[in-house]
């Protein structure tokens, strides 16, 4: 444990060398501010404008829903960078077979960026939330949206053959994302065309809370990752 933790270190200390990806890790902050300060005024403008009772209100929690998936998801893109820059190297194969291994490397690239930054991802949205939230409802999406985020990172790497590659795929992983907006506008059975995809489901446990939808989001998020799992050992060995 000890190896993957002197790994992971290694990972914070290249973003911490390199200015892009350290911008990118601190991307939900500056999103944050936005929201939790421009939102609500642009809402008062516009409902003055219009006169109407609410615009941009109904979507408050889909904002709140961003702001949580966006740190794990960037934080999972500059490892997954690290990655790229690594493999271009061919560090990946040489670091497989030190006593870290392959599954210790992927679990300081991946698995314990995902986990940390769902962790800060509960005090983002404690600081520029929108919407109420109880307690079970912040764990349960920290833990969706760090495995999307690791989903994220291993599309990235496996899809990736260089840096360049990785950000035009990082543009392209977030059509994982795509299920977020769905319940939120549209309110028929044509919502379920995207029932595959496991942000649907979180977007459906944000706003209705029902334990069957985050078990469902889970469930394919679980089922999702051992796939990009096998692509990623593929390229490092």
């Amino acid at each position: 444990m000890r190896v993957v933790v002197v790994s992971w270190v290694m990972v914070v200390r290249q973003i911490l060398k390199d200015g892009m990806l350290l911008a990118v890790c601190f991307a939900s902050i500056l999103a944050g501010v936005f929201f939790r300060f421009a939102i609500p005024g642009l809402e008062t403008l516009l409902c003055s404008f219009f006169a109407v009772s609410s615009i941009l209100q109904p979507y408050y929690r889909l904002f709140d829903l961003l702001l949580m998936i966006l740190t794990p998801y960037m934080i999972c893109f500059a490892s997954a960078m690290v990655m790229l820059d690594e493999h271009e190297q061919q560090l990946t194969r040489y670091l497989s077979v030190t006593p870290l291994q392959t599954r210790g490397y992927l679990v300081s690239r991946l698995a314990i960026p995902a986990v940390t930054a769902g962790f800060i991802s509960l005090g983002v949205l404690k600081l520029f939330h929108l919407t109420t939230w109880t307690v079970g409802q912040q764990v349960a999406m920290s833990v969706l949206c760090s495995l999307t985020a690791i989903i994220a990172g291993s599309v990235i790497f496996s899809l990736s053959r260089n840096k360049i590659e990785g950000m035009a795929m990082g543009k392209l992983s977030s059509l994982l994302l795509l299920g977020l907006p769905i319940p939120f506008l549209f309110h028929d059975n044509f919502q379920y065309l995207f029932s595959f995809l496991p942000s649907y489901w979180m977007a459906r446990f944000a706003l209705e809370g029902s334990p069957l939808f985050f078990l469902l989001s889970l469930i394919l998020s679980l089922a999702t990752i051992p796939y990009f799992y096998a692509r990623v050992l593929r390229k490092i060995i």
